[in-house]
């Protein structure tokens, strides 16, 4: 009997994140990805998020299962809580759909953002996850910081174009453009087509080069089947977003802001983007200030230095110990090659730093306004972390205090345009547009789009050369 392909659509559809794509041949499946959903039933264990609603300890898996946050596999996850989750119970809430069962199943972690690897913790041993070197270098440090439990799963990391084989068929990860380290898609062969995921993307950051080759990977290889990210498709047709801006501008912002800074500065980054950090830190350096975190933070930035994160190899931010000072070090439980710096002085020398600071520590802010030097304006850069200035606590001290704004993200997403340029670029026969709310505004540039139903499974065959298309009358999501 010939082993068809087949892809199953767990998450992704309709969605920011949760990406749980099934694909499978003979008796071998690999998920592709194990993350949770942005803004799905509950919030996930994490420091970005302050919706006090947790799943219940001991009883996560069974409640992210039934709760369609993560793949009805019980296979995957840790016997003690995989025992308590009921094939009828799965059924019923997958609507009785004929869930492909294989033999072997391995995982690829596309990058550390919560949406696409939130499930690490859970997963059971002897189960091998594959992920970028970076990807795991970043993931050490997550979990020394404690911002996640480990995993009792077996990681693989993987060069960049690497290719695992399964016999049926064989992968190849291929790194990409995103706002964390190691993020990468993938391209699939077997004997009878070609399918590629670009992963989480974009064209403005620090690499397109490696999307400019991901392009010619899949033309090369006359891939047949594209699945991309669209997070970025606007929810009404025809409008024309701002493009974002490129990550050089983000940097040169940042140096204008510290060069006409003359009191405190604050970064407010995301953790997971280890090379902005970097680049941060340099820049504060060059302009005679000193870089502080809080000591989860950095030792974050420690054990990913530690595991080697190659894309940092050269970079002399991450080279050196002197780079960065500790807030505090002594009263908590890391040991980190950073000298200590306290509160206090950084309230009497407030032109000598920037603080990179954590969103769980803002209250500090009302010491460092109210204290020392009040007679200049300090300044709050904010580039892409999850919790800004719009949440309400931010906000009302910026304005109390007078606080000067800077908004210089660019956001970890290519613009619709450019997924569409990509679409039109790589020529497949079929493009399948996810993790976005409005899918079906994305100009496929007359490529065949497939939108397939939450928990399908789809011959690969099946599937080339499909076209849904929307009705115009279909409620989208708001």
């Amino acid at each position: 009997m010939v082993a068809t392909e087949r892809i199953t659509f767990f998450g992704g559809l309709e969605t920011t994140g949760g990406v749980h794509l099934l694909y499978g041949k003979g008796d071998t499946g690999v998920l592709f990805d194990c993350g949770i959903a942005h803004k799905d039933l509950i919030d996930v264990s994490g420091v970005f998020t302050f919706n006090p609603v947790r799943a219940t300890p001991g009883r996560e898996v069974r409640q992210y299962v039934l709760g369609r946050m993560a793949p009805p596999l019980p296979q995957l996850y840790v016997e003690e809580q995989a025992a308590t989750i009921q094939a009828s119970d799965i059924g019923s809430v997958w609507n009785f759909r004929d869930i492909p069962k294989y033999g072997r199943i391995g995982i690829f972690v596309g990058h550390m953002h919560q949406d696409h690897m939130a499930l690490l913790p859970y997963l059971r041993e002897g189960i091998a996850v594959y992920m970028s070197h970076d990807a795991y270098a970043l993931y050490r440090g997550m979990v020394a910081s404690g911002e996640y439990a480990d995993t009792r799963a077996t990681i693989v990391p993987l060069d960049d174009l690497a290719v695992v084989d399964f016999g049926e068929f064989r992968f190849q990860i291929v790194e990409m453009d995103h706002n964390t380290v190691g993020a990468s898609g993938y391209i699939i062969e077997s004997s009878d087509h070609c399918v590629a995921f670009t992963g989480d993307w974009r064209r403005h950051g620090r690499h397109p080069e490696r999307i400019d080759r991901f392009i010619r990977m899949c033309r090369e290889k006359k891939v047949d089947l594209l699945i991309t990210e669209a997070t970025k498709v606007p929810a009404e047709p025809g409008a024309q977003p701002k493009p974002p801006r490129p990550e050089a501008d983000v940097l040169a912002q940042f140096a204008q802001v510290l060069a006409d800074a003359k009191g405190m500065v604050y970064a407010q980054l995301l953790s997971r983007d280890l090379e902005r950090i970097a680049d941060f830190i340099q820049l504060a350096a060059s302009a005679g200030r000193q870089a502080v975190m809080d000591a989860r933070l950095a030792a974050l930035w420690h054990e990913g230095a530690v595991q080697g994160v190659r894309v940092l190899s050269n970079h002399p931010a991450a080279a050196s110990p002197e780079a960065v000072q500790v807030l505090d070090m002594t009263s908590t439980e890391y040991t980190l090659p950073y000298a200590s710096v306290s509160l206090e002085q950084l309230i009497e020398r407030k032109l000598d730093y920037v603080y990179f600071i954590s969103y769980p520590n803002i209250a500090h802010l009302i010491e460092l306004e109210s204290l020392g030097d009040t007679g200049v304006p300090s300044h709050y850069v904010h580039a892409d972390h999850p919790v800004n200035p719009g949440n309400s606590t931010i906000g009302k001290i910026i304005s109390t205090y007078g606080i000067v704004h800077h908004a210089i993200g660019n956001g970890g997403h290519a613009s619709a345009a450019d997924v569409s340029s990509l679409i039109e670029q790589i020529a497949p026969k079929t493009v399948i547009p996810l993790h976005s709310w409005y899918p079906k505004r994305l100009d496929t540039r007359g490529v065949p789009a497939y939108f397939p139903e939450r928990g399908e499974t789809a011959a690969v065959a099946d599937l080339i050369g499909a076209w849904t298309r929307p009705s115009a009358q279909e409620p989208l999501k708001p």
